[in-house]
């Protein structure tokens, strides 16, 4: 089999998956024979594909549950031991060294497999089938996102630490307020993600429009990753009902999350997810739609603007030609109050507490 690294886009049973982290193993119960999990980004969501080049044995599998509990009957089992991390890459959260317990099942076909590893913190269960060598082909390589440095951390830190003991006293004051983090600011300093294109409205306004690189398959999930890079710094955010997109209101932007309308627009055979930010008046200004949006896309983003934002903006910039002043599109009546609204509660919440946390412990002393 050809050479899989982190990056590596392999093509199993048909299914495009790009290798985004991986874990080599050793058995000490069976000799210390070593075997390879890759872990895989999907247009399905989050792959594992073992390979054990010893017992020339390859399957693919995905997260599941075990109902009750409990191994169902059609199940019998066909290996235990121990697994031990001999060294890891990528996306993948172990360190090496680190051991779990381990059990491998079949069903009555000896096709499906059903996988547990007891870890010392809980147990994860997959569920897949065998898959032959002629199936797995290697298709092309995407280079992953860096990751920032150590030493660029830790020096950002040591200054860090010496202003806030310069700033105590004011720290004191603003660690109870709210973050005012733009998602602009991250989107652009984010290594996760790649500027696109921007599109120009009216007012000498503009929007963004940047592409998702990260390993995360849903709209969903880069919402979180938005929130936690702002510190939930948000004050309404909406799922569509009619496709995948989230919107992310701030105090002054208006962030759209989406699938384009080809889906997969890169040709990696994975759905590309693209994120559109501008200044609210933006929106207010002009009615265009997102970047190779869909007109369904296009229409929510459009409607949950208008339900959401247009009502104090339109306070706020009633001297300025609104592209809304006519607008008759439909009033989405369920806005915000959802699970990523909680979250970014949680988010800002916690980030709040750490900062109280902070200011509470500066000190000069030895």
């Amino acid at each position: 089999m050809a050479k899989i690294e982190v990056g590596t886009i392999l093509d199993i049973e048909g299914l495009s998956c790009q290798v985004i982290g991986f874990i080599v193993y050793k058995n000490p119960d069976d000799g210390n024979k070593k075997w390879t999990e890759y872990r895989l980004k999907t247009k399905s969501g989050e792959r594992w594909f073992s390979a054990d080049d010893v017992y020339r044995e390859y399957s693919i599998s995905a997260p599941t549950r075990i109902k009750a509990n409990r191994i169902g009957p059609e199940w019998h089992k066909v290996d235990e031991g121990t697994q031990v991390v001999v060294r890891s890459e990528g996306d993948v959260d172990v360190d090496p060294g680190e051991r779990a317990s381990f059990a491998e099942f079949e069903d009555s076909t000896e096709e499906k497999t059903l996988s547990l590893e007891m870890w010392s913190d809980g147990t994860e269960v997959s569920e897949g089938h065998y898959v032959d060598t002629k199936d797995i082909r290697v298709t092309g390589f995407k280079k992953p996102p860096k990751s920032k440095s150590a030493a660029g951390t830790a020096v950002g830190a040591v200054f860090l630490w010496a202003g806030l003991i310069m700033v105590g006293v004011l720290m004191e004051v603003l660690s109870s307020l709210p973050s005012n983090k733009k998602i602009s600011s991250y989107l652009e300093k984010s290594s996760n993600y790649t500027y696109m294109t921007s599109i120009t409205g009216q007012e000498k306004q503009k929007a963004d429009v940047y592409e998702y690189d990260g390993y995360m398959n849903t709209t969903e999930d880069v919402a979180k990753d938005i929130i936690d890079g702002v510190e939930g710094n948000t004050q309404l955010i909406t799922e569509s009902t009619d496709d995948s997109s989230v919107s992310i209101q701030t105090k002054k932007e208006y962030c759209l999350i989406y699938v384009p309308e080809d889906g997969d627009v890169n040709g990696d055979g994975i759905d590309d997810i693209y994120v559109q930010i501008s200044d609210r008046k933006y929106n207010y200004t002009s009615n265009s739609s997102p970047y190779r949006a869909s007109r369904i896309t296009s229409g929510w983003y459009r409607n949950s603007y208008y339900s959401g934002a247009y009502s104090s903006d339109s306070a706020k910039w009633k001297k300025t030609p609104s592209a809304y002043e006519t607008y008759d599109g439909p009033i989405i009546q369920d806005l915000g109050n959802g699970y990523l609204d909680t979250y970014s509660g949680s988010v800002r919440q916690a980030s709040i507490d750490a900062r109280n946390s902070d200011s509470g412990g500066i000190s000069s002393g030895k």
